[in-house]
């Protein structure tokens, strides 16, 4: 009877432990891996090389809107848009150089260069909801710290909840929070808060496509919710049989 009970308590004892082990794993992983899923984030949202073309709409709550065209040629760590209108035909061209850490924006009509930092970065583009650096890619991971803060379901997926803060603090970004799907790493959702930590933009990936034997989302809606209008980026075509000269993407010859 002795002996039973000793190991009833043995076992007892070893199960505690290996739950305690288990959960100390557990929570490791869950510290550990918020930066990856950003990484996997990232590799999602990156945008698939050779010529892509799209066009933001953007909307007005009574209804109103106007609509501009983009032609990017993107290769590794570089990408070149020339951002038009049907109206005035090409206005500007955007170059992002680095992996989109570096902006540079080329004015066709009045020829001026201009070198987007800082806070310049969060320019609108064309007076949508879309600034000059959500059209970068930049990685998020490399630009931020995140935390996991919990779950929630967004369209009726499991998402991981995490928040982001920006690890240069010379932005309009005070802190993020992303909601990303726990089975393809989709950012269904990103709010977007200000330094006050007042959320000002909302940004959720509405449709996604297969190319390349990945995802590549193909619809983004923005929406700015101090004014109540919505910035719809949509991209139609991709041609990866396209090669582009290394010139295009040196900012001295933009003007070219």
């Amino acid at each position: 009877m002795r002996k039973k009970i000793i190991s009833l308590i043995a076992f007892i004892c070893a199960t505690v432990s290996a739950v305690n082990t288990v959960y100390s794993q557990e929570k490791r992983t869950v510290e550990l891996s918020a930066q990856e899923i950003l990484a996997r984030m990232d590799e999602i949202l990156r945008y698939p090389k050779g010529a892509l073309s799209g066009s933001i709409t953007h909307i007005y709550p009574d209804g109103k809107s106007f609509t501009i065209f983009l032609k990017g040629n993107i290769a590794d760590e570089d990408y070149l848009f020339v951002v038009s209108s049907s109206e005035r035909g090409d206005q500007f061209k955007v170059l992002y150089n680095l992996g989109g850490e570096d902006i540079w924006v080329y004015n066709i009509a009045s020829l001026q260069l201009f070198h987007k930092i800082d806070i310049d970065k969060y320019d609108p583009l064309l007076a949508t909801n879309f600034s000059f650096i959500d059209l970068s890619n930049a990685d998020y991971q490399a630009n931020y710290n995140a935390k996991i803060e919990g779950e929630s379901i967004i369209k009726g997926k499991e998402c991981f909840k995490l928040k982001l803060e920006p690890i240069f603090k010379k932005g309009d970004y005070g802190n993020l929070v992303a909601f990303v799907s726990k089975s393809d790493f989709i950012p269904m959702k990103i709010d977007y808060y200000d330094q006050d930590r007042v959320i000002i933009k909302s940004m959720s990936v509405a449709q996604v496509a297969q190319y390349a034997g990945k995802n590549f989302p193909v619809r983004y809606d923005m929406l700015n919710v101090k004014s109540g209008t919505l910035s719809i980026m949509k991209f139609f075509n991709v041609d990866s049989s396209v090669s582009f000269k290394k010139e295009i993407f040196r900012h001295q010859l933009l003007g070219q």
